[in-house]
């Protein structure tokens, strides 16, 4: 007798589907965040005044060989906390002790969203700078700084306006990156008749900082490495529902990590082959930036304005993008009532956005053009910029690598099949180690004799950014702010009375609304998407199976 086959229906096709093109977008938001352009070419005349060639490559070398150890503790516990939706704040919570629970995600949620406001700002300043450069190659005439603010302004808006309709931009992203690398590559090694010497490009070290030590000028050249290899966890944040999460994230944020690192020492090797005049480079007269101006001696005036509109695109989409991740922490945030008027920001009306954090994503916009308008009193708000953004998120990945390293529970925590075994504390120890002394190392001034216009503000930017977090702490959230979940189908973190993702706290709760009160404390079906228990697929049976993998083991370690 033969049996039909029933066909799986279309929406269960489009689901499979999305599932299985999941990790080829994350890996497309990986290097928009990371934007390897974004991060080496503004700061270009930064490395080569302090430090010059050898710093520029062998910096970034050691600099991504330190960062990789966050990168690699962060897999490991990515791999033992698969389909956990709030990602680092989540593994803040589930990692800390009891007493530390609620702390620790304040601060980690917090500065996570003022990094990324922060890099929205940056993103947006690289593009008005590049651009006011483009406008003095054009006419012959240096933009006034209100031209750059204003220029910041409208980019930030338009992150928004992006953000608002939920435009996914992400695969074009990586086909101009990867397209505007290539351009930029065969433009040096076509033109460039007189490059110089391997040994000058792995050798040669330079310091027009004012500075003596050759240590310290060093350290100041060490800061654009620090900030490129950023933004390698957005796997944690966008794989976390899919099949064989507990693996699939782990390998999305080291091909990240890898794609960027590649990426990013070719550039370098690009541009530094293209120099012909060192002097003239980091003292720019036909552009004003350094970056540019590699390119004004090679390839004329059309050809550098073609070479700057790359190098635009890719500030434009690597700010659209972080824009877009810190609407998501930021509304993980409201949900959890943190921000005034919680319920406002939070809410995701229907038709605003297509389910995107609309509200929120215009706020910081909003921040991003308040920040861009510093520069009207200060022309080293790049610089600060930066090396805020790199303090912050290697801070905030150390949280949760600390909190296991000293707070180890075998209880609470299982290692994934990605697991580091043995090497897991020594690699933790020199990811927190980094992500401290980058807080002294990038607040360094970079300029001697330091005055007001040069001086390094990262450091007040960080002060007055951790002070207001633990202000706000102390002075209110310690008395209100909750982690006894309710119900709800956000899977984020819950203020005392409610959920702002749209029902009352323990309104409609079924299977995917257990949060805590399990077993030995554990919250194990955080973030399963079973509220059509009749309709469960491959990914809702893998997470069922996971889940029972690890209440076992719980059983076993009370016997």
């Amino acid at each position: 007798m033969n049996e039909t086959k029933q066909l799986p229906s279309i929406p269960t096709l489009l689901q499979r589907t999305k599932r299985a093109v999941a990790p080829l977008q994350t890996l497309a938001t990986t290097v928009t965040v990371t934007s390897v352009m974004t991060g080496i070419i503004p700061l270009t005349q930064t490395t080569l005044t302090a430090g010059g060639p050898v710093v520029m490559v062998f910096g970034f070398l050691v600099v991504s060989l330190i960062t990789s150890t966050i990168a690699l503790s962060l897999a490991d516990i990515a791999s033992g906390f698969p389909y956990v939706k709030g990602g680092l704040i989540e593994y803040s919570r589930r990692l800390a002790p009891p007493r530390l629970r609620r702390i620790s995600s304040w601060f980690v949620g917090w500065l996570h969203f003022a990094a990324f406001v922060t890099g929205v700002s940056s993103c947006a300043f690289a593009f008005a700078l590049f651009s006011a450069a483009a406008i003095q190659i054009a006419t012959g005439h240096v933009p006034q700084r209100w031209i750059t603010v204003l220029i910041h302004i409208i980019i930030s808006s338009l992150f928004g306006a992006i953000n608002a309709h939920n435009i996914n931009v992400d695969i074009i992203s990586v086909v101009w990156h990867v397209l505007g690398l290539i351009v930029v590559l065969l433009t040096i090694a076509t033109t460039n008749k007189a490059p110089p010497s391997a040994t000058w490009v792995f050798t040669h070290f330079e310091n027009q900082t004012g500075w003596d030590s050759t240590f310290y000028v060093t350290l100041i050249g060490l800061s654009q490495g620090a900030f490129t290899m950023t933004g390698y966890d957005a796997p944690i944040h966008t794989m976390y529902n899919i099949k064989n999460a507990a693996w699939k994230v782990p390998q999305g944020i080291l091909i990240g990590f890898l794609v960027s690192f590649t990426l990013g020492i070719t550039l370098i090797l690009t541009l530094l082959y293209g120099i012909s005049d060192l002097s003239a480079i980091v003292n720019p007269t036909i552009s004003g930036v350094s970056a540019i101006e590699i390119f004004s001696h090679l390839v004329g005036y059309f050809g550098t304005i073609c070479i700057t509109v790359i190098f635009v695109g890719t500030f434009f989409f690597c700010g659209q993008g972080v824009l877009k991740a810190c609407s998501q922490v930021g509304q993980e945030l409201a949900v959890s009532g943190a921000f005034p008027r919680s319920e406002y920001w939070a809410k995701v009306v229907e038709g605003e956005g297509g389910g995107q954090p609309a509200r929120m994503g215009w706020l910081c916009a909003g921040i991003s053009c308040g920040i861009g308008m510093l520069y009207l009193v200060n022309t080293t708000v790049l610089q600060a910029l930066t090396s805020a953004v790199a303090i912050e998120l290697n801070l905030v990945y150390s949280v949760p690598i600390a909190l296991r390293l000293f707070y180890p529970n075998p209880t609470l925590f299982h290692p994934g099949p990605f697991s580091l075994g043995p090497l897991r504390r020594p690699i933790a120890i020199i990811a927190i180690l980094w992500a401290v002394l980058g807080v002294f190392i990038f607040s360094l001034p970079s300029v001697y004799p330091i005055t007001t216009d040069n001086m390094n503000y990262a450091s007040i930017l960080l002060l007055g950014t951790v002070g207001l977090i633990l202000g706000y702490w102390y002075f209110s959230a310690r008395h209100w702010f909750s982690l006894d979940l309710g119900g709800g189908d956000s899977g984020l973190l819950y203020g005392s009375k409610k959920g702002y993702g749209g029902r009352e706290a323990g309104a409609g709760a079924g299977v995917g609304s257990f949060r805590s009160g399990g077993l030995c404390g554990m919250s194990r079906l955080d973030g399963l998407d079973l509220d059509g228990v009749g309709d469960c697929d491959d990914k809702d049976l893998d997470e069922i199976e996971h889940w029972l993998d690890h209440l076992e083991r719980d059983l076993r370690s009370l016997e």
